[in-house]
């Protein structure tokens, strides 16, 4: 980077719509602060992007949804806010844009701002167009500059595409570095339980974990269960007390995972954090049967995993919608229970190796060639 660039003025404006999209931006936000000190933030972002010097326009949290319905059903309310961000962005008149994940909520205002201001755009973590939805590249094409892209299969899916994809891998591989010693000392039996960050996550898989750590307890008492929730009112969304058997924290994931044998994890970043921790998990994936029925048809994965999409092959059990049982969970952790320990140290020691590909920094060293 120029002594220029180093010493200019900037004014980035950046926005993420969820607590993994706030985990990838506080990092992104220090290393480019760390860059050019003069660098100036605005947008929406949580807490850990917060930290970073961000004056949030609005809650992140209103921006949170998933799915196919929940947006829907807020699509007015969301409409509203984004439009309202789009007219404090014009005023702002920032630099460039990076979009953290959310693309249906970020590439809307990338195209906006493309149009309107002639921004550079930049999309933090590609939709998944690897998996469904293809078509999104082509019109992309016309307003977004660069897609910084955390996993190596992503880039395949724009191999014909005119859009600069830089692969950065993810700041977590960087983050988490177990060593023979740790991963040797977890307990036999522990088991990680985590329902997701969201509360409708919560509930739809939340009570059928519990459910399964009740029957393993019953087969065998040496089982401990750990459940490390992202906030603490979630607790009261269960009927049980389940303290009484479960060891529950909150918001120390990582520092559980990295404590525990064997996890069970609903589908999302928490699966990328338990490989980096060299704990194998049951990868659980439920939603709505109407929004399970609409997006079924477009998916052209094998996979729905990310470290099972990282190693190309079924290295984690993956539960689906109507397979989401209590049964077929013990099934699972049974089924991880007689595989070789080895197997899973190798395989994740290749998910560690792959997307330890300098993260935040090199995202920094390609946002300056842009801004250049």
């Amino acid at each position: 980077m120029s002594l220029e660039m180093q010493d200019k003025k900037i004014k980035i404006a950046i926005v993420a719509g969820e607590k993994s999209g706030d985990e990838l931006g506080g990092p992104l936000m220090e290393s480019l602060r760390a860059a050019n000190s003069s660098i100036e933030f605005i947008g929406v972002g949580g807490p850990k992007m917060k930290s970073q010097g961000l004056n949030s326009f609005f809650d992140m949290e209103k921006i949170s949804v998933m799915g196919i319905l929940e947006p829907l059903l807020n699509l007015r309310k969301l409409l509203k806010l984004r439009k309202d961000l789009k007219n404090f962005f014009i005023s702002e008149k920032p630099d460039i844009f990076i979009g953290i994940d959310s693309p249906d909520f970020n590439l809307p205002i990338s195209k906006f701002l493309k149009n309107t201001l002639n921004l550079k755009t930049v999309q933090y973590v590609s939709p998944s167009v690897w998996a469904w939805r293809k078509g999104r590249i082509k019109s992309m094409e016309n307003y977004m500059d660069c897609i910084l892209t955390l996993f190596p299969f992503e880039e395949i899916a724009y191999s014909e595409s005119t859009i600069d994809i830089f692969y950065v891998g993810h700041p977590l591989a960087q983050k988490i570095n177990l060593n023979d010693e740790e991963i040797n000392l977890k307990a036999k039996k522990s088991i990680a339980l985590l329902p997701g960050s969201r509360k409708s996550e919560v509930l739809l898989l939340g009570k059928t974990m519990i459910k399964a750590a009740k029957e393993l307890k019953k087969l065998d008492k040496n089982y401990e269960f750990f459940m490390p929730l992202s906030n603490k009112s979630y607790l009261s969304l269960f009927d049980d007390d389940i303290e009484s058997f479960i060891n529950v924290s909150f918001e120390d994931a990582q520092d559980v995972l990295k404590k525990t044998k064997m996890a069970i994890i609903t589908s999302g970043t928490a699966t990328l954090e338990s490989a980096l921790s060299f704990t194998p998990c049951v990868v659980l994936y439920k939603t709505s049967w109407l929004s399970y029925l609409i997006i079924k048809p477009l998916l052209t994965i094998d996979f729905f995993s990310l470290p099972n999409l990282i190693s190309g092959k079924p290295v984690l059990p993956e539960l689906l919608q109507g397979k989401v049982t209590a049964g077929k969970i013990i099934e699972s952790i049974k089924s991880i229970e007689l595989k070789d320990s080895e197997f899973y140290k190798e395989e994740f020691k290749f998910i560690h190796k792959t997307l330890n590909a300098g993260g935040p920094e090199k995202a920094t060293s390609k946002i300056f060639e842009l801004l250049h």
